[in-house]
């Protein structure tokens, strides 16, 4: 965020699928494992454009590359339609067109091959370069980030342009936006109640101004010189615990002044763009490959899994993922992938046997390792005492070495030690604060290793590690919960701190 004034952008046409082949297709590169039903020369060329777009924004804000792991690299489901993605979100009249779930086991992405066309329509790239920026984002949340500035920073990269020279150019207007702007502009929500952070009694237009006015905003405080500066010491005020209102009065002046500005900004309708040279980007390579007979048949099932919704029980998906397996037993991904949906199903015997079968055909499968484990860490908290600890945590030391950048392993062997009811290792606890380092976008892994500051008195690095959560505009039922644990941190009252810790954790168990 330091660096977010360096940039600029317009739009940007929309993924050219072929139709649908015989085969599913994934692509692997360093920061995306792209699945679709789609030709390998079209997949390549999505890939490529996403790697693109990521060298790019990284660029532009000036934030180095992660090591590649899973745990940095994001997963993305290409389904066929805005349509298939509204029915896979659960609400088919809530106008999404692609949405984003950060996980420390790897984030996802579902985004439609085809969506609306017209150059005032959101189109399947703006969506998806929007959840993306919201990944880089959360890569290295430092600080909290008020709802206007998470959704108007992502705007502001939403609309990239792929130059034919391998340049691209940031920072255009979202013209799908433009009436909204346009409304907002003449009557609409205030800019001092936008800066509140106090939407509870906003109308869906006002709301959904947010994302407009809050690009708007985000763009001219990027790219006026005269007002350079201001938005670090806005978000350092916060961070610190400056109410958001009286954050923006002391880093941006009269509020007044500043919407007059945002009122002639709009009206000007000329945006400042910058374009990334194709020499300042590195892009690595892209693999394409057919998946094999067995994953095609079970990717139906596989994004239903990836989604993580009660409305696809984990227990009927195992069922049918079972008779495809039944006739493809050597393929290690469809053994494998059935044991994590046993798992979920809470078969935990019926997991464990089948990444044993996993394991025998490929025993340095990171992915089988983790199943096994998790499967006999459950089995093992039915009776702690008669458990083989020593042995399950074994899976996932292996599952570690074999990707010391993977934050899932490191969690898994933390989690160990609350199923067998002991304290964790420092070791474990060490694994523990690494694995956010990996994976900072997992807001449950961050209540984790907030815990675990708590119990150990460390109440200054809970406050750095609480403050992007408790200042998140997506904590979901937990958000109150997550506040008061700050307000006993800050207060020096550890037992306040952790009463309000305990509460969060049951709400995000539930959430």
């Amino acid at each position: 965020m330091r660096r977010m004034w360096k940039l600029c952008v317009a739009a940007l046409a929309a993924v050219q699928a072929s139709g649908a082949s015989a085969t599913w297709y994934e692509a692997i590169s360093k920061h995306f494992h792209v699945y679709a039903d789609e030709s390998p020369q079209d997949l390549n060329a999505f890939a490529s454009r996403l790697e693109r777009f990521d060298a790019a924004v990284r660029e532009a804000r000036g934030t180095g590359d992660v090591d590649p792991g899973a745990s940095t690299q994001v997963t993305v489901y290409v389904l066929p339609s805005v349509e298939a993605i509204a029915d896979l979100f659960g609400n088919k009249e809530s106008g999404v067109a692609g949405f984003y779930e950060p996980r420390a086991s790897g984030s996802v992405a579902f985004v439609p091959r085809r969506s609306y066309k017209g150059e005032y329509q959101l189109t399947s790239d703006s969506v998806f370069f929007h959840e993306y920026t919201h990944h880089l984002m959360l890569q290295d949340a430092d600080r909290p980030l008020p709802l206007w500035l998470t959704e108007g920073f992502a705007e502001f990269f939403a609309n990239p342009i792929f130059n034919a020279d391998g340049s691209v150019t940031i920072g255009a207007p979202p013209k799908y936006r433009a009436e909204a702007l346009y409304d907002q502009s003449m009557a609409g929500l205030p800019l001092n109640k936008m800066l509140t952070g106090d939407y509870t009694y906003l109308t869906a237009l006002e709301y959904e101004s947010i994302y407009g006015r809050g690009w708007l905003l985000t763009h001219l405080l990027s790219f006026d010189l005269k007002r350079r500066g201001q938005l670090t010491r806005y978000l350092d005020e916060i961070a610190k615990g400056t109410p958001p209102l009286q954050a923006a009065q002391t880093a941006f002046g009269d509020l007044n002044q500043l919407d007059r500005e945002l009122y002639s900004y709009f009206r000007t309708d000329k945006f400042t763009v910058a374009t990334i040279p194709a020499s300042k980007l590195n892009l690595p390579p892209i693999e394409v490959r057919p998946l094999s007979p067995a994953m095609s048949e079970l990717m139906d099932d596989k994004i239903k899994f990836a989604r993580e919704s009660k409305r696809y029980s984990p227990a009927g998906l195992a069922a049918h993922a079972r008779d495809i397996v039944r006739r493809y037993p050597d393929d290690v991904r469809a053994v494998t992938l059935l044991a994590d949906m046993e798992n979920a199903a809470k078969e935990y015997s019926d997991a464990a046997r089948d990444a044993d079968a996993a394991l025998k055909l490929d025993p340095k499968s990171e992915k089988a390792l983790l199943a096994e484990g998790t499967a006999l860490m459950n089995l093992g908290k039915e009776n702690p005492k008669a458990a083989d600890w020593n042995k399950v945590r074994s899976y996932f030391t292996a599952a570690n070495r074999l990707d010391v950048e993977d934050a899932e392993p490191l969690i898994l062997f933390y989690r160990t030690y609350a199923a067998q009811g002991i304290q964790p290792t420092a070791n474990a606890v060490d694994g523990l604060k690494y694995a956010l380092v990996l994976a900072p976008q997992d807001s449950r892994l961050r209540l984790e290793a907030i815990g675990e500051f708590l119990r150990e008195g460390r109440l200054d690095e809970a406050h750095e590690t609480l403050v992007p959560l408790a200042y998140s505009p997506h904590t979901g039922k937990a958000h109150d919960v997550v506040r008061k644990i700050l307000e006993g941190v800050d207060a020096k009252n550890p037992a306040q701190a952790m009463a309000a810790w305990q509460a969060a954790e049951k709400l995000y168990e539930e959430d």
